[in-house]
């Protein structure tokens, strides 16, 4: 998620388990964005709601925990993701609440993954049958819930994993001005392989087409 949503009058609001949620316009369009198909609307919105069911369980492990602490906290969908406000925690429970999201992004995976494998005999050939609406839910439900969780959980500021790194540098670090050096350091030595790596990739499709 980039940067914290403002309100807008086109903001959807209600609540789940009794924790506040607020919609931002701009998660539909970037949803839509990343997995727009001019060619089939249906998939292009059946996708969109998969993202919308996702994301909005990561966030709700987050809300738990912290509500778990004694801590009130709001569900924000917003661009490429969303965030649950909350306050300042000790680096213990820090890291229980950062990470809290991605496992529960995770088990969400694990569960569709399962049905998959109960009701079909060959998961493979049905992921690759892209005529198949249900097929095309289930990729997406996957790709979102293992790949965006695993990615949460690199060490880098502001992901959950960056979170979960610098309470971990807070506990065993050095103390003083050092600890935040350190946590820059090591969020932009990550972010600058996924950077290169994203780039070897892209660079490896060209050459292969």
């Amino acid at each position: 998620m980039l940067g914290f949503a403002g309100e807008t009058e086109f903001d959807l609001r209600f609540r789940l388990f009794d924790i506040p949620v607020r919609v931002h316009p701009m998660f539909w369009l970037s949803s839509a964005w990343m997995i727009w198909d001019g060619e089939n609307i249906p998939f292009t919105l059946l996708g969109v709601l998969c993202i919308f069911v996702s994301i909005m369980v990561h966030e709700l492990g987050h809300a738990a925990m912290m509500r778990r602490y004694g801590y009130p906290s709001e569900i924000v969908l917003y661009f490429l993701g969303g965030y649950a406000t909350a306050t300042h925690l000790s680096p213990w429970r820090n890291i229980r609440m950062s990470a809290a999201g991605p496992l529960a992004g995770l088990a969400l995976a694990a569960f569709v993954y399962l049905l998959l494998v109960t009701m079909v005999e060959d998961p493979l050939q049905f992921l690759r049958n892209s005529r198949s609406p249900l097929s095309q839910v289930v990729w997406v439900s996957l790709f979102v819930g293992v790949f965006v969780n695993f990615m949460n959980l690199l060490p880098c500021l502001p992901l959950d994993g960056g979170r979960i790194m610098e309470s971990l540098v807070t506990l065993y670090g050095k103390h003083g001005r050092g600890n935040q050096e350190l946590v820059l350091k090591i969020s932009a030595i990550v972010a600058g392989a996924v950077a290169l790596r994203c780039a070897y990739c892209l660079n490896s499709a060209d050459a292969t087409v």
